[in-house]
C-alpha cells in the first residue's frame, strides 16, 4: 500500500513538471507573438564578436488613430477623345509635323514635303503611339490648288501696290500742276480757265487709279486670308495634349470634309476607379460630404534601360560590384556561366558590350552570387554551385578579369548553395546550403565554423547586419536572428509563421528593419531589435501577390535630413496574373507605416524575375534584374516621391459586394499612361 501511495505521489510531481514545462516561458519583453522573442531560454554566449558590432538605429513610430482606406490596381483612363477629321476635301500627303526650335529629328523619323526638292525643311514623322500637344500639326493634304491662289493673290497685290505708288505719286505732281495753273488763272486770266479745268480731271483721274488700286489690294487681302484660312484648314491640328491612338487613313488617300482621319486621347485629366468592399460605403460617404482630398499613388509601369541576354537558361542570381569608376554586373545561371556585365551607363568609349564569362559553361549551375560591399579592401565575388562548392574570386582590376577563381575551399556544402553573402566590412563571408549555414574568412576563404542545425527546411537567404548578427530565412516559415562569435552562433529571436512565398528576404542597410512575408500580398517592416511588426508595404488584391523576392535597397541616413524624407527602398517581384514579370519598387517610412508603391518595371516579355540587387554606389543608382528566360535587364527608377491628391467625383453602390470608385483630377504632374495603375488612399475622419 505504501509502495502504490509512493508511486501516485512521484507521478504527480512529473505531470506538475510536465505543464509547468510546457506553459508560458519568461520573455525579453512584449507579449508573445509571430514577431515577439522566441519564448524560450536559450545561451547566447559566443565569446567575442566576430566584428565590432553597431547598435540599434532608433526611429521614432508614427501612432495612427484610423488605418487608411487602401484601394489598390485602380484603373487609369483618360476621360476626352478627340476625332481629328478633314475640314476640307483633299488629298492626304503627309502624317508629319514641323520641329520645335533646336529640335533634332532621329533620322528614322525625318521626311520631307514632296515639293522640297531641295530637302531645305525636314518634318519629322507621326506614327500612333505618338505624343502631341495643343495647335500641333498633325496632318498635310495636298494644297497645291490652295498655293496656287495665294501665289496669283501676292502677284496681283504686289502689282496693285506697284500701280498704287505710281497713282499716288502722279497725284502730287497733277495737285502741282493744278496749284500752279489756279494761280495763273486768279492773276487776272493769265492762263486759261480751259487749262484750270484740264488739271482738275487730270487730278482726278489719278486720284480715281489710286481708289482703284487700294479697292484691288483690299480685294486681294480679303482673297489671301481666304486662301491662307483655307490652307490652314490643310494643316490638320490637335486641339489637346494627348496620345495618337489611333490613325483610320493613309498618305494618298482622298478624304472629304467630315471624314475622320485620327482620334488623340487627351491627357491633360484622368479617371481612375478602383474597387472596395461594400462595409466601407458609409466613411467614402463621409469623405465624399467633408469634400475630403484624397491621396494618389501613381505606379507608372518603365521598360528597361539596358539589357543583356547572354544565359541560355534562367538567370538564378545578380549582384553589382562596388567599383567607384563604374560598377561591373556579375549574373549566374542555371547553364553554369558566371558572367561579368560593364553596362557602361557613363557612355565611355572602348566598352566591351557582349558579358565576360568568368568559367566556361558546364553541367553544374550556379545558384547565388554576392560582391564585396563599398568598405571592403578589394573587390571580391562569391559564387555558389549546384555542387556544393564555392568560389571568390577578384574583380578589383576590372581591365584585366580573372580567368581563375582566388579561392576555390576544399570545404563544400551536402548540397546546393542557395545564398552566399559578405559582411558589411567584408572581412567574412557566409554560405547556405540546405539547412546549414557555413561562417568563413574572406582573406584566407577558411570555414570558421557552422551554425547550429536550428531550421527544420531548407535556408533560402542570408544576411549579415551592422549589429554582429546573421539573418536566416528559411522554408521552415521562420526567419532567425543569430549572434555571431569567432567560435561559434546563437540564435536570439526567431521571427515565426511566415506566409514562405518569398525565398529571398533581406534586411536594411542599417540592420534595423526585415523584410517578413505575412502573407502572399503583406510584407512587414519588422524592427528587429523588439521583433515588433512597424510597418508594411501591401498589395491588397490577391490578384497582386509578391513572389521570390523582396530586398531593401542600400539607403543610408543623410545628417541634417529629417528622418521623415529619408525612405528605406523596397523592391519585390510580383507572381503571376497582373504583376507576371513585374518589380514592383516602394518606399517604406524608417520610423513606421504603410508603405508607398512608386514605380514598375516591367521585363521584356514579362518574363518571371529571379533575382534582383541594388547598386551600391551613391552617385551610381540602379537595380538589375535576371529572368527566368536568361535576360538580365537593368534601370535607373525615380525615387523622388510626390503627394498627388484629387477628388472623389463618384461611388457607384450597385454591387451587393463591392463599391466602385472614381477619382479625377489633373494628369499634368502624374503623366499617368492609360491603363496604368494607381493606389487611391482614403484617410476617413477620426473618430
Amino acid at each position: 500500500m505504501r509502495s502504490r501511495l509512493l508511486g501516485w505521489l512521484t507521478l504527480g510531481l512529473l505531470l506538475v513538471h510536465v505543464l509547468v514545462g510546457c506553459g508560458p516561458q519568461p520573455t525579453s519583453g512584449g507579449p508573445p507573438g509571430p514577431h515577439s522573442p522566441e519564448p524560450t531560454l536559450r545561451d547566447t554566449n559566443v565569446g567575442s564578436p566576430l566584428y565590432a558590432p553597431a547598435p540599434y538605429p532608433e526611429y521614432k513610430t508614427i501612432a495612427s488613430r484610423r488605418e487608411p482606406i487602401i484601394i489598390p490596381n485602380a484603373l487609369a483612363q483618360f476621360e476626352e477623345r478627340q476625332i481629328i477629321s478633314a475640314e476640307v476635301d483633299g488629298t492626304i500627303e503627309l502624317f508629319a509635323s514641323y520641329p520645335k526650335a533646336g529640335e533634332i529629328i532621329p533620322d528614322d523619323l525625318k521626311i520631307y514635303h514632296p515639293r522640297d526638292l531641295k530637302k531645305e525643311w525636314p518634318l519629322k514623322r507621326l506614327t500612333e503611339g505618338d505624343e502631341v500637344v495643343d495647335g500641333q500639326i498633325l496632318v498635310i493634304l495636298d494644297d497645291r490648288q490652295i498655293a496656287a491662289r495665294i501665289t496669283g493673290a501676292r502677284e496681283i497685290k504686289a502689282s496693285a501696290q506697284v500701280a498704287l505708288q505710281y497713282a499716288t505719286d502722279g497725284a502730287k505732281e497733277a495737285e502741282k500742276r493744278r496749284d500752279i495753273v489756279k494761280r495763273g488763272v486768279q492773276e487776272k486770266g493769265v492762263i486759261a480757265l480751259t487749262e484750270l479745268i484740264d488739271a482738275e480731271l487730270t487730278l482726278a483721274r489719278f486720284r480715281e487709279n489710286e481708289a482703284n488700286a487700294r479697292q484691288t489690294i483690299a480685294k486681294t487681302n480679303a482673297d489671301l486670308t481666304e486662301a491662307e484660312v483655307a490652307l490652314d484648314k490643310h494643316r490638320i491640328r490637335s486641339r489637346v495634349n494627348g496620345i495618337i491612338r489611333s490613325i483610320s487613313k493613309r498618305p494618298g488617300e482622298y478624304v472629304k470634309a467630315g471624314d475622320k482621319i485620327m482620334e488623340i486621347e487627351a491627357t491633360d485629366r484622368v479617371r481612375i476607379e478602383g474597387q472596395l468592399a461594400i462595409q466601407y460605403l458609409p466613411l467614402l460617404k463621409d469623405v465624399v460630404a467633408r469634400k475630403e482630398p484624397v491621396i494618389v499613388e501613381p505606379a507608372v509601369p518603365s521598360a528597361p534601360l539596358v539589357s543583356h541576354n547572354g544565359h541560355r537558361r534562367a538567370v538564378t542570381g545578380v549582384a553589382v560590384t562596388a567599383h567607384p569608376e563604374g560598377p561591373l554586373v556579375i549574373s549566374v545561371g542555371v547553364d553554369g556561366a558566371a558572367l561579368v556585365w560593364d553596362p557602361n551607363l557613363g557612355k565611355k568609349t572602348n566598352r566591351p558590350v557582349v558579358p565576360y564569362s568568368l568559367v566556361p559553361p558546364s553541367n553544374v549551375g550556379i545558384r547565388c552570387v554576392a560582391t564585396s560591399p563599398p568598405a571592403a579592401k578589394s573587390v571580391l565575388v562569391i559564387t555558389g554551385g549546384e555542387d556544393g562548392k564555392i568560389s571568390l574570386w577578384n574583380l578589383a582590376d576590372r581591365d584585366r578579369l580573372p580567368t581563375n577563381p582566388l579561392h576555390r575551399p576544399d570545404d563544400a556544402h551536402t548540397a546546393a548553395v542557395q545564398s552566399v553573402t559578405f559582411s558589411p566590412d567584408g572581412e567574412f563571408f557566409a554560405s547556405a546550403a540546405g539547412r546549414e549555414v557555413f561562417i568563413w574568412q574572406t582573406a584566407t576563404a577558411r570555414k570558421l565554423y557552422a551554425l547550429p542545425d536550428e531550421h527544420r527546411d531548407t535556408i533560402t537567404a542570408v544576411s549579415f547586419t551592422p549589429q554582429n548578427t546573421l539573418v536566416t530565412a528559411s522554408k521552415d516559415g521562420t526567419i532567425k536572428i543569430w549572434k555571431l562569435g569567432t567560435e561559434r552562433a546563437a540564435v536570439v529571436r526567431s521571427l515565426d509563421h511566415r506566409a514562405g512565398t518569398i525565398d529571398v528576404l533581406t534586411v536594411s542597410r542599417d540592420g534595423g528593419r526585415i523584410l517578413f512575408d505575412q502573407d502572399k500580398t503583406r510584407i512587414d517592416l519588422v524592427d528587429a531589435a523588439s521583433g515588433q511588426t512597424v510597418g508594411q508595404i501591401e498589395n491588397v488584391s490577391s490578384a497582386g501577390a509578391f513572389s521570390t523576392l523582396a530586398i531593401f535597397g542600400p539607403d543610408e541616413v543623410v545628417a541634417g535630413l529629417p528622418i521623415e524624407d529619408q525612405p528605406y527602398t523596397i523592391a519585390t517581384a510580383g507572381g503571376d496574373g497582373d504583376l507576371k514579370g513585374t518589380l514592383q519598387f516602394w518606399q517604406a517610412p524608417r520610423n513606421g507605416g504603410r508603405g508607398s508603391e512608386i514605380g514598375r518595371l516591367i521585363t521584356p516579355g514579362r518574363a518571371p524575375i529571379t533575382t534582383a540587387a541594388f547598386s551600391p554606389i551613391r552617385n551610381e543608382p540602379f537595380i538589375v534584374v535576371g529572368t527566368a528566360a536568361g535576360g538580365v535587364h537593368l534601370w535607373k527608377p525615380t525615387v523622388t516621391r510626390k503627394a498627388h491628391t484629387g477628388r472623389i467625383t463618384y461611388i457607384d453602390a450597385t454591387d451587393t459586394r463591392y463599391v466602385t470608385v472614381r477619382v479625377e483630377m489633373s494628369n499634368k504632374e502624374l503623366n499617368l499612361p492609360d491603363h496604368s495603375a494607381a493606389t487611391i488612399i482614403i484617410n476617413p475622419p477620426n473618430p
